[in-house]
């Protein structure tokens, strides 16, 4: 019988997982089309409105231009003033960053703005008073042109930067389904031995089946951390309470010991923490490794040819090989609202990088671990003048 509740527990595992896997993927496939379909629209539609304010600027100065009827620019000016209304409620309920709401309203009323300087420049034009009505064009109307402009720059810089938050969340959903995929094996590998360590305990006719015990202590290579046994070396109670601490983490001494407790659960002789800032990675943080050592880590640029850059430029896990004497590594990206934000580089004992378990809680630790430091200001540049230590591959 207990068998038999290992056998169907496996099977519901391999059944569901996947499924549950796929149906994630696919989601977030979906989302991200639908995403990136409505941000190309609000850019086509920003851009529309960028072209009929600079449109504006220019009929109205070819109101006092010599040789020019007004009567056509006076025209063209209403139709882009149209035009550009038209455009601002269409894309309203197509906006997702906070700052949208503030930036049309803004724009809303600079646009009302410039209609009454517009019709004061038309009435000045009626009289005859055509240096009042150049006035008017080239001061309160450029003046009105130039802050709709700048409203309209950073209306597209929040949008841009509500679009990148969305994709980092897309990629951490993403790599969310990857990793319950590579557990996927180590979890039915760890019920069929549990199941195959429990002995079968013949019937006797007349005498009642006396449920099994197990005893409290744990197999080699696992930890009894709050009940829950670890899979083939790997706490997940453990790394579950690490990426619960990380998400309320305010400073960097308690980040430094999280750090710690991610190379114990790892089996991590060190942990570097890489910032990222113009085109190079900065050493900002670390555990295992003196004070001293953690300062004369060097700048590391993205071209190069190691696996901290590599990491950084293609956004996925580098896994560095170990042998008997040096120990192997790990560097998992990590990722921000506008892209790679940084690495995080880990020195794995006892030849365990290969461990898709290791590489899966790796890369969700790291994923939670930017967002405790994707708010932090960028590593600082050392002046020129200084000398440069020398870039250590991670």
């Amino acid at each position: 019988m207990q068998k038999r509740s290992v056998r169907m527990t496996v099977l519901t595992l391999l059944l569901i997982t996947p499924l549950a896997a796929a149906f994630l993927l696919w989601t977030i496939d979906r989302h991200g089309g639908d995403a990136a379909a409505a941000a190309d629209a609000v850019a086509a539609r920003l851009d529309r409105m960028g072209d009929a304010i600079a449109g504006i600027g220019a009929a109205q100065q070819s109101y006092v231009a010599p040789g020019q009827l007004d009567e056509p620019w006076v025209e063209r000016t209403a139709t882009l003033v149209g035009e550009l209304r038209a455009e601002m409620a269409a894309v309203q309920p197509l906006l997702r960053s906070t700052e949208a709401a503030a930036a049309l309203q803004a724009l809303t009323e600079s646009l009302e703005a410039l209609e009454a300087a517009d019709a004061r420049t038309r009435q000045n034009l009626g009289l005859g008073q055509e240096l009042m009505a150049a006035d008017v064009i080239f001061s309160d109307g450029r003046n009105i042109l130039d802050g709709m402009a700048a409203r309209l720059r950073g209306l597209r810089q929040a949008e841009r930067a509500a679009s990148g938050a969305a994709l980092a969340t897309r990629a951490r959903a993403r790599w969310g389904a990857f990793a319950l995929l590579a557990l996927l094996p180590l979890m039915t590998a760890a019920l069929m031995l549990r199941g195959a360590e429990v002995p079968a305990v013949p019937t006797v006719p007349g005498v009642p089946e006396v449920p099994q015990v197990r005893t409290a202590s744990a197999a080699p290579g696992t930890s009894g951390t709050a009940g829950i046994p670890g899979i083939l070396g790997i706490d997940l109670s453990a790394a579950a309470a690490l990426c619960t601490d990380l998400s309320r983490v305010t400073d960097t001494a308690a980040l430094s010991a999280l750090l710690g407790r991610a190379g114990s659960i790892l089996d991590a002789s060190g942990v570097l923490l890489w910032m990222s800032a113009g085109e190079q990675l900065f050493a900002v943080l670390g555990h295992g490794y003196p004070p001293e050592q953690l300062a004369r880590f060097g700048p590391i640029a993205r071209m190069a040819d190691n696996a901290a850059a590599a990491a950084w430029r293609s956004g996925r896990l580098s896994v560095i090989a170990g042998d008997p004497k040096m120990p192997g590594g790990l560097v998992a990206p990590m990722f921000g609202p506008d892209g790679c934000i940084g690495v995080l580089a880990l020195e794995i004992r006892h030849g365990r990088e290969q461990d898709p378990a290791v590489q899966a809680v790796a890369t969700m630790v790291t994923a939670q671990l930017a967002t405790a430091v994707a708010a932090w200001p960028a590593a600082s540049v050392p002046p020129a003048a200084a000398k440069e230590p020398e870039a250590r591959s991670a």
